[in-house]
C-alpha cells in the first residue's frame, strides 16, 4: 500500500506543521480533528490538510500539494484535480501545465501559504 502522508497549514498561528494525527469522520471520511506539536486536539476546520504526492523534488524533499516547483525558468504550483483525482503542475497565469512526474527535476522554492508573492 502506498504511504499517505499529510502536513498541515495552521490558519491561526499560519505555520506549516507535520501533524501528530490527523482524525476523520468514519462515515464521510471528512477530516474531523487534528494534533499538532504543542497543542492538543483541535477541529480541522482550523486547518488546510495538504497532502504528500507521492513524489520528491530535485534533491529528495517531500512534494505536497500547494508546494511552488521551479522547472528552468518557470514557477508551477502542485494542486489537486478532483476531475483526473490526480496531481497536477500549474503554472498560474498561463495555459502551460506540466506533468506532476517532472517534479523531479524540480526544486521546491516555497508554497502558496508561505511564499505567495512568488507568482506575482
Amino acid at each position: 500500500m502506498k504511504e499517505i502522508k499529510f502536513r498541515v497549514w495552521d490558519k491561526v498561528r499560519q505555520k506549516i506543521f507535520k501533524p501528530q494525527a490527523i482524525t476523520f469522520d468514519t462515515q464521510t471520511l471528512v477530516p474531523f480533528a487534528v494534533s499538532v506539536p504543542g497543542r492538543s486536539w483541535e477541529p480541522a476546520g482550523k486547518f488546510e490538510l495538504l497532502q504528500w504526492t507521492g513524489l520528491h523534488d530535485a534533491n529528495g524533499t517531500d512534494v505536497y500539494e500547494g508546494d511552488f516547483i521551479k522547472i528552468s525558468s518557470a514557477i508551477y504550483k502542485v494542486i489537486w484535480n478532483k476531475s483526473t483525482a490526480s496531481f497536477d503542475l500549474v503554472e498560474p497565469g498561463s495555459s502551460l501545465n506540466r506533468n506532476i512526474s517532472d517534479v523531479g527535476i524540480g526544486d521546491i522554492v516555497g508554497n502558496q501559504y508561505q511564499n505567495a508573492d512568488l507568482l506575482r
